[in-house]
């Protein structure tokens, strides 16, 4: 892919690092489920953004994006968070507010603005029926759409208080099925490629 991540990056260093810590730490108090989540997710997009070939500065982008994505869940009532069956239509509403709180949060971030859209974005869909504003296809940020398959995977090959988590082949298998609809159909491609690489076996 030869699509940039977005026009006129800044450089990492500019980042406020002390302030995102200081939202990564609030989010293990909150939930240390999500904390792990984004830890993972954060290696996820490193590796996704290196197997797409993008420069340091982005895979470092990609990775402190990958870190903050759900700190917006901080916002949200814990026995939403933390609920073991599955929500209602009211609490999935509250839930989805995550996005949007969380772009508000590391819109305060010195150094930290471009993030913004990012965060409010990613958990749009490719196919527009996404959400907190339908964006569809490449109108949807680059790094958005990385976050939304790497988001997927780690949700479902990890334990959840609602379910057991699936195998390797399935997520793969649901990501490919979704492909053109939930996720960018380039980057999905890339993705499996990247795990392919990583976990060493045909899938």
């Amino acid at each position: 892919m030869n699509e940039p991540v977005q026009s006129n990056v800044p450089i990492i260093d500019k980042v406020n690092m002390d302030a995102i810590e200081a939202f990564c730490r609030e989010v293990y108090y909150c939930d240390p489920y999500t904390s792990m989540h984004e830890e993972h997710v954060a290696e996820l997009m490193a590796g996704l953004a290196s197997q797409l070939g993008m420069n340091s500065n982005e895979i470092s982008l990609a990775f402190i994006v990958g870190l903050v994505h759900d700190v917006g869940k901080i916002k949200i009532p814990e026995y939403i968070l933390t609920k073991p069956g599955k929500l209602t239509a009211e609490e999935f509403s509250i839930m989805k507010e995550h996005a949007e709180q969380g772009a508000a949060m590391l819109a305060a971030v010195e150094g930290a603005d471009f993030i913004v859209p990012i965060m409010r974005h990613h958990h749009e869909r490719y196919d527009g029926n996404g959400y907190p504003s339908g964006l569809s296809g490449t109108s949807i940020p680059l790094l958005s759409r990385m976050l939304a398959v790497c988001d997927s995977f780690d949700a479902m090959t990890t334990h959840r208080c609602y379910r057991e988590p699936v195998t390797l082949e399935a997520s793969v298998e649901e990501i490919r099925h979704c492909s053109g609809t939930q996720f960018d159909p380039a980057i999905a491609e890339v993705f499996i490629q990247f795990l392919k690489e990583r976990f060493g076996f045909s899938i």
